[in-house]
């Protein structure tokens, strides 16, 4: 069974994550591939990082897409047409290194983390890593109070306090 082309390309678009705020943590597996969409989109540039790579989408307009080829943590900024930015960290965990065991533990520390947009939870040597940014002193009370939970052996942060622009 083949389906039409246009209805690939309307599947294509309704997994594009739609960015909104400035600031986006995500976490990926080796070999995965993200698209997202950022309106009024004018180019998106990598800031640090390996193992992944970030790019505009040739076929459509406002998009962007991530690719891990092995893990690694990585800083893309998004750039708007009006000159605003969107922070893109993507962290990507390797399966083949992955215990269940590990993989258990980040989903359940990524639920506890409530649907926060800006802060991820990822597998990486050995422990759980938290990245990307907190805004609030309570958001930094929340990630070290994971860190007491589960001890400095399983978890550890390294996701960064965002700073009161003048």
């Amino acid at each position: 069974m083949t389906g039409s082309p246009l209805l690939v390309v309307a599947l294509l678009l309704s997994s594009a994550e739609l960015l909104t705020g400035d600031y986006r943590a995500v976490t990926m597996e080796v070999g995965q591939h993200r698209q997202f969409r950022v309106p009024k989109l004018e180019t998106i540039t990598g800031s640090s990082g390996r193992c992944l790579e970030e790019g505009m989408d040739s076929e459509e307009p406002d998009s962007i897409w991530i690719e891990a080829s092995c893990a690694g943590v990585r800083t893309s900024l998004v750039w708007k047409k009006d000159g605003s930015r969107v922070h893109v960290m993507a962290c990507a965990e390797d399966p083949e290194t992955r215990t269940p065991a590990l993989l258990k533990l980040r989903q359940k520390v990524q639920g506890e983390l409530k649907g926060s947009k800006s802060v991820t939870a990822c597998v990486r040597n050995g422990k759980i890593e938290l990245w990307g940014w907190v805004k609030t002193d309570a958001e930094v009370a929340q990630l070290a109070a994971l860190e007491k939970k589960y001890g400095l052996e399983s978890l550890r942060s390294f996701a960064e306090k965002l700073q009161a622009e003048d």
